[in-house]
């Protein structure tokens, strides 16, 4: 009977011991995912850390003129299908494509398009021809959002007239494509924008003429 006894207290110790280790192990594993975790944490607060804020970049335009160039192309490749289709749902996503790239346009033409100042004859006849598109871009849009407007309440899923439409909106993605083109180049080729070189400080912008405007 003692002997039963032996035994017995040497598995409930056996047992015991055995429990003990897990929660041990399992203590371990949870303060190796919590060091882990609050790595994870460091990690991504130091990463936040590297993202500029809005008020560290000379100016707001590269930010926001890529709104109005995707926008307008994806306008005219849906207006290209609605040739095909004339469906009335269609050319409401085709407005809100066309309308919110004029707006997007418009505002990446004046209220965050920056003055530029100490530009070379090159890069001055590059910012020629980048605002000359930007133009026909902001005014050609302008138009194509009226001619859908026309084509939704008046002219209804005519289709000789959604063709016109059609030639007007391949001409804003023209012209923006090339906006778009010109202002790559016055960034990666004549330097205009990058860390603020040549971009006037807004002091600066009140005082100065500028010689043009920067991509």
């Amino acid at each position: 009977m003692k002997t039963k006894h032996f035994f017995s207290a040497i598995l409930v110790i056996a047992f015991l011991g055995s429990l003990t280790k897990t929660f041990a192990l399992n203590e371990e594993r949870y303060s190796l995912d919590a060091t882990e975790l609050s790595a994870s944490i460091a990690s991504a607060v130091q990463s936040d850390s590297v993202k500029a804020d809005f008020d560290a970049f000379p100016n707001l335009h590269p930010m926001v003129v890529h709104f109005p160039i995707v926008l307008l192309l994806l306008a005219v490749v849906l207006q290209l299908i609605q040739l095909f289709t004339l469906n009335r749902t269609m050319d409401w996503v085709i407005l809100l494509m066309v309308g919110s790239g004029f707006i997007g346009a418009y505002v990446a033409g004046t209220f965050v398009h920056p003055h530029t100042e100490g530009l070379t004859e090159m890069a001055k006849s590059v910012l020629e021809q980048h605002d000359k598109y930007a133009d026909w871009t902001l005014w050609s849009s302008a138009l194509a959002a009226v001619l859908k407007i026309v084509s939704l309440f008046w002219v209804k899923l005519k289709r000789g007239f959604e063709i016109a439409v059609f030639v007007v909106m391949a001409f804003s993605a023209y012209s923006v494509s090339e906006a778009g083109h010109y202002g790559s180049q016055l960034v990666y080729i004549e330097g205009v924008g990058p860390q603020g070189n040549y971009i006037e400080t807004e002091s600066e912008e009140g005082h100065e003429e500028s010689d043009g405007h920067s991509h």
